[in-house]
């Protein structure tokens, strides 16, 4: 080709790029993003609703959305998407499926990123020049969730070796709970969409729907068996976040197992405890002969214990009786404040050679002394590091299977201004709140140096105690 003539269609392929990007041009109006959702699984279509107003009605119009990843500063073609051709329309509104495949976008998404998108107006398409959106252009936003919700829960405590899906209850009525969270083992500035449903499937009636947190939080479903209750019964959760994810695979307590009489059966109960908080956990437990009441017929779920009184709940949880107690204190048992001739010596003995409990220093056990909620997570979490000789402790438990944080990491997760680092129940209460075993006083505290409520223990000991699969 003559050299000459070359340039000469050089000039010309120069001229018509110019004219054509010349030729792109804003188009006045109020273009704006109406809905976008807040969360999204991984490279997933966008679902965005807009809205534009005010445009001139002649000639056509093309609405376009751009997407960025956060925090770049500007925008670029190749992840523009062409939602409609407007044609003699001034007002206009609709929704758009985004689609990030064949965009700059798809190869660095990845969970936990933030992306940003905005609309133009123009007269030309992505496919032609159009004219960038400013920088400092942000309609909407969304972040990247790809995590799915962890969950753990535990059916109520039972001496059975029976799988949990065919694990039946001790009365009839009993408390089937779960932790889960949508930020498992994540960091605290990773923000995530949080669960919005339990996903609770059910063969029968329901419960009211308990309330779901925003990260993180606790099933606690209590049921009641009616008398007439028969046939085969199911219960289970599939837990499901913000940005839709949800497990493959859902929690399932009890599937498809008859009911059997005894679950037809009242629990045991005491003439102070109906209608208390911890009413179900003090029934359940008394049915299975773990906690007692006073002569009178009450339970005193209000009243406070002592460290005797622990010492005896949690071996008796272990299987002992009053039988098979020692006589005398083992080595390293012996406290001058623990006498043969009382009534919890054996009781105490037994906590402290099993490892479960220790003295408070000068050779004392302090037996009357208040429990206080610090001392039961840190008795649990010695429990959770020993091996327990039987009973309640020994089975496929919270406290017996998970709460050990050298294999699983606690579910939930909290900061407690009265907890500090190193103090001896820093650990067990990271453990006792994380795996749903005690409650907070607050969303700051724990209030580790207040004596536990009976009730308070009940609730503890049958969270501790409740079978896990």
């Amino acid at each position: 080709m003559n050299k000459k003539v070359f340039i000469v269609l050089l000039l010309v392929v120069f001229m018509l790029a110019q004219f054509s990007m010349a030729s792109a041009a804003a188009v006045s109006g109020d273009a704006s993003i109406t809905s976008i959702p807040a969360f999204l699984p991984l490279k997933q279509n966008l679902d965005v609703e807009w809205a534009v107003s005010g445009m001139p009605a002649a000639g056509t119009k093309y609405l376009l959305m751009w997407g960025r990843e956060y925090p770049s500063a500007t925008y670029d073609v190749a992840d523009c998407k062409q939602v409609e051709m407007l044609t003699g329309l001034t007002d206009a509104s609709g929704a758009f499926a985004y689609d990030f495949i064949g965009t700059n976008i798809v190869f660095s998404m990845s969970d936990g990123d933030v992306f940003e998108f905005t609309l133009t107006v123009d007269t030309d398409t992505c496919a032609g020049a159009p004219v960038l959106p400013a920088g400092n252009s942000v309609m909407g936003t969304v972040t990247i969730d790809n995590q799915t919700p962890a969950v753990w829960g535990g059916n109520p405590p039972s001496l059975s070796a029976a799988n949990v899906m065919d694990h039946t209850v001790a009365c009839n009525t009993f408390e089937y709970w779960a932790v889960a969270s949508d930020r498992y083992g994540l960091g605290a500035d990773e923000t995530y969409s949080g669960l919005v449903s339990w996903g609770e499937t059910i063969n029968g009636t329901f419960a009211p729907t308990p309330p779901i947190g925003k990260a993180q939080d606790t099933l606690s479903w209590v049921y009641t068996f009616p008398s007439t209750a028969s046939g085969q019964w199911t219960f289970y959760i599939h837990p499901k976040d913000g940005a839709n994810n949800s497990g493959l695979i859902p929690k399932i307590y009890r599937l498809t197992l008859p009911i059997e009489p005894q679950e037809l059966e009242d629990c045991a109960t005491f003439s102070d405890v109906s209608g208390h908080a911890d009413e179900v956990y003090i029934r359940y437990l008394a049915t299975l002969g773990l906690i007692n009441g006073f002569a009178d017929g009450t339970f005193g779920p209000d009243a406070t214990l002592t460290r005797a009184e622990a010492a005896t709940l949690f071996e008796i949880s272990n299987g002992y009786d009053t039988t098979s107690l020692p006589a005398s204190a083992p080595a390293g048992c012996e406290f001058t404040d623990v006498a043969a001739s009382d009534w919890f010596a054996g009781w105490v003995w037994q906590a402290c050679a099993d490892g479960f409990m220790n003295g408070v220093g000068g050779g004392l056990f302090d037996p009357n002394n208040l429990l206080t909620r610090g001392q039961v997570v840190t008795i649990m979490n010695n429990v959770a590091n020993t091996t327990p000789s039987g009973g309640y402790l020994n089975t496929n438990s919270i406290v017996n299977n998970l709460w050990n944080h050298f294999i699983i990491k606690p579910i939930l997760t909290a900061s407690f201004t009265d907890v500090a680092v190193g103090a001896y129940y820093a650990e067990p209460v990271i453990q006792a709140y994380g795996w749903g075993v005690a409650d907070a006083t607050s969303d700051t505290t724990f209030s580790p140096d207040q004596p536990v409520t009976r009730g308070e223990f009940a609730k503890m000991l049958y969270r501790a105690l409740s079978r896990v699969g």
